[in-house]
């Protein structure tokens, strides 16, 4: 499936309960319209077009809803105006989905090592001993990472929702802070952190391998 690399950018929403995408489920297996990735489960409208064949799936929907009440958990910004942002974020499913699969299945504490892994990569920390296959998708979370110390810099800041809560505030009437604001995106990208919250439960381990039940994701790694 063909992808506009220039259509899924980060895309803050108003602060409307209305406007809030919650998905809906697809019988069987779709392609995300923006990773490119074969998933299954939940789909979301590209920026609320039902009309459209956009469908995104839960991973990349965060570029589309920087409020979400987790959101500085699942997310930072990062800086890398080369790289395109629908490369980042199959990069990113990609390395997950590799690493919950190496990492295994084991009961009860299944999500600990999971857990203790992604934030080891979130801090910069040892990570410990690891299984080889993590080894290639580790290193790749490690270079994304460190793109956000430029975005810190740039920004004094790497949360999204002050990202928009700064874009939605302004006023973009203005064409000279219009262009400002088209600039800074120019280079901003979303980071996924390997965290996504439904209420107060992380539900990403569980996607990462219902999808991989469905077929691991090959790529890059």
């Amino acid at each position: 499936m063909a992808r506009s690399t220039s259509s899924f950018q980060i895309l803050p929403r108003p602060w409307d309960p209305s406007a809030l995408n919650s998905g809906e489920a697809v019988p069987g297996h779709f392609t995300c319209a923006c990773c490119g990735l074969a998933t299954t489960g939940r789909s979301y409208f590209w920026n609320n077009d039902r009309r459209g064949s956009g469908r995104v799936c839960a991973v990349c929907d965060i570029l589309q809803n920087l409020t979400r009440p987790a959101i500085e958990r699942e997310a930072v910004l990062v800086w890398w105006p080369e790289f395109p942002q629908t490369r980042i974020m199959t990069l990113v499913r990609c390395a997950h989905q590799t690493l919950i699969g190496a990492l295994g299945d084991d009961g009860t504490g299944r999500n600990t090592a999971w857990h203790r892994l992604i934030d080891a990569i979130a801090t910069g920390a040892d990570a410990g001993m690891i299984p080889v296959r993590c080894q290639a998708p580790v290193s790749v979370l490690r270079a994304l990472q460190a793109r956000s110390v430029e975005a810190r810099r740039r920004l004094e800041t790497t949360s999204p929702r002050l990202l928009a809560t700064a874009l939605l505030m302004a006023n973009r009437s203005e064409p000279q802070t219009e262009a400002s604001i088209a600039n800074l995106l120019k280079g901003l990208r979303i980071l996924p952190l390997g965290r996504l919250y439904d209420g107060a439960t992380d539900i990403y381990p569980a996607l990462l391998r219902e999808w991989n039940n469905a077929g691991p994701a090959h790529a890059i790694l």
